[in-house]
């Protein structure tokens, strides 16, 4: 709250009036963050096995939320997991699958970072979920 008041040259001192509230701070962020790219490319074919997929966002990622929980990687035909490390770089945005090992050879994948109401998901550092899967596939050679 915010008060005035004056003095004049005789040092006689006005009362104060009731004043005015002044709400000072930030603007909470309710933007959801988005996938801005995704590599290997959607559908992409002949991608190395040594491949290792990565995804960019739109903003600051709470890197807690980037794991091989919320990012993830299935052969397409049997929907086996593939097993890796995934690592979040925050200057970039970008999170990085690192598969244990070469993946298997002319083989479809899905990779799949998690959005929507259900953890685990992605969030970003105001608590922000991605607001969908975004899912992606692509063919070894």
């Amino acid at each position: 709250t915010i008060r005035t008041r004056a003095v004049d040259d005789s040092g006689n001192l006005q009362a104060p009036g009731a004043g005015i509230t002044v709400t000072a701070g930030t603007v909470p962020d309710t933007t959801a963050p988005t996938v801005s790219a995704v590599s290997p490319a959607n559908n992409a074919t002949g991608v190395a096995r040594t491949v290792s997929p990565t995804v960019t966002f739109s903003e600051a990622i709470d890197p807690s939320t980037i794991s091989s929980s919320t990012f993830e990687l299935r052969n397409a035909s049997t929907n086996a997991l593939v097993l890796a490390t995934v690592v979040y770089d925050a200057a970039t945005r970008r999170a990085t699958f690192n598969p244990s090992g070469n993946l298997a050879a002319r083989t479809r994948f899905t990779a799949t970072v998690r959005g929507g109401a259900t953890d685990p998901r992605v969030k970003d550092l105001a608590g922000n979920p991605l607001a969908a899967n975004r899912t992606w596939s692509f063919t070894t050679r």
